[in-house]
């Protein structure tokens, strides 16, 4: 494999007096680009070897080397240490809060567009057919959902959760903590929109006594435990083969949808003021 060329980034400017001869000086690279660069270096180096037990192998060496290898730019610990982080675990706690602002945005976007595809199915007919199509737009969405978070790097941002739980400072003033808790709430409102346009589009509601936050929540929390644990053992939750009521056609669920369609008659009920 070809060597990219290398561009020193903290090179000193030469010294024209003391060495008798003219050469231009290098241009400095601005703290707010190496932060990036080193940052997205950070979250590659993360996202390939996986968090693990902790962020220890996000190093400076390793991550500079990283940068260096794919790049072609050579950054040195005096760039960065003191003049972007204080020290290496603070370091550690930006990639990782990074990783977190976009923890989940593509499942929601995938899940988005599977949605709307399964609502051209839709049947409102009768209620026995709006019931049969919430329960296939449930399926549709969790499948796409299952499928798309169980990527590498969303393994990863779903392993944020366990790694903060395992930090040594789980109190309120933890910077990991309060980042999950706003990724959390960011994610749990765009379910919220979803879950309510597939109900919406089959003529249900969520019943009075509950509202689209707590289901939002509750299914979030079973999906992470799913993931989870999948990470464990792959095999043990493995699609189960049903007959789709409104065609006939065997069709796939995940546990995800299965669990789903089945907590809906709990907190769901169809909506008496709806028309299609």
């Amino acid at each position: 494999m070809a060597t990219l060329p290398t561009q020193r980034v903290d090179a000193v400017p030469f010294d024209t007096a003391s060495r008798g001869a003219s050469r231009p000086a290098r241009a400095r690279r601005s703290r707010e680009e190496l932060r990036s660069i080193v940052l997205d270096a950070g979250r590659d180096v993360l996202l390939s070897e996986g968090l693990g037990t902790g962020a220890e192998h996000l190093s400076f060496k390793r991550v500079l080397s990283h940068v260096e290898a794919t790049r072609g730019i050579r950054i040195t610990n005096a760039s960065v240490i003191g003049r972007i982080w204080d020290n290496q675990e603070e370091f550690q706690l930006d990639v990782i809060n990074s990783v977190a602002n976009f923890q989940g945005d593509e499942e929601v976007a995938l899940t988005y567009e599977a949605l709307a595809s399964a609502i051209d199915l839709v049947d409102v007919s009768t209620p026995e057919c709006r019931r049969a199509s919430l329960a296939e737009l449930i399926r549709v969405a969790c499948g796409q959902y299952m499928s798309a978070a169980s990527t590498s790097a969303a393994t990863i941002q779903m392993a944020l959760v366990t790694y903060v739980a395992a930090s040594q400072a789980t109190s309120g003033d933890n910077p990991l903590l309060a980042s999950y808790r706003e990724t959390n709430a960011r994610l749990t409102r765009r379910y919220e929109e979803l879950y309510t346009l597939g109900l919406q589009a089959c003529g249900w509601r969520v019943r009075p006594q509950y509202s689209m936050h707590d289901v939002a929540s509750l299914l979030s929390a079973i999906a992470e435990g799913l993931l989870l644990h999948g990470l464990v053992d792959p095999d043990a939750f493995r699609p189960t083969v049903l007959v789709r009521e409104l065609d006939g056609a065997e069709v796939e669920w995940t546990p995800q949808g299965l669990t789903m369609n089945s907590l809906v008659e709990f907190y769901c009920e169809p909506d008496p003021d709806w028309v299609g």
